[in-house]
């Protein structure tokens, strides 16, 4: 049983097709001395010189991912200079199965937020509790812009004394 392979035949060589185009030109002269040799090396060298391998053969598996890449890499690039519509580029990755491309999102919150601080009025309550919110997102690392003048201040509700709250400045 022969493999496909053995049957296949093996490319006609360099040589035997410049001597096959020597004898289809020329059917009745013999090629001049040394002219097959020399024309072989000559266009040998030209390849070498002037063009790059064939790239390997990879794999289905890689050549699959190495598209996918290349597709998600191009809509990248093209919406980044803004030749694509970001959300037509998104569109695109959604019907070929590819994650969106990362965006910079502006996102305004409106959270009910309940935070216990010790202060001496209601005005002051709410700034303290302002600031301690502020403090700890800006040490998250995030980029955050507060609006404090329009947010509302729903509810402040005195309750005991705080024992171990310092002697305000203003009486040292």
């Amino acid at each position: 049983m022969s493999t496909p392979d053995a049957a296949t035949p093996p490319p006609p060589t360099l040589e035997s097709v410049l001597r096959d185009a020597w004898a289809a030109f020329t059917p009745t002269e013999p090629a001049p001395l040394g002219w097959l040799t020399h024309t072989t090396a000559q266009i040998r060298a030209y390849l070498r010189e002037h063009h790059s391998p064939p790239a390997p053969l990879l794999p289905a598996a890689d050549a699959g991912a190495r598209l996918r890449r290349e597709v998600w890499r191009a809509l990248y690039e093209a919406a980044s200079t803004h030749d694509i519509d970001g959300d037509a580029a998104d569109r695109v990755l959604c019907a070929l199965d590819l994650p969106p491309l990362p965006r910079r999102w502006q996102v305004r919150l409106t959270l009910p937020v309940l935070i216990e601080v010790t202060a001496a009025g209601r005005e002051n309550a709410f700034d303290t509790a302002e600031a301690c919110i502020e403090t700890a997102l800006t040490g998250a690392d995030l980029v955050v812009r507060f609006e404090w003048d329009g947010a509302e201040r729903d509810d402040a509700n005195p309750g005991d004394l705080d024992a171990t709250a310092a002697e305000p400045a203003e009486l040292t």
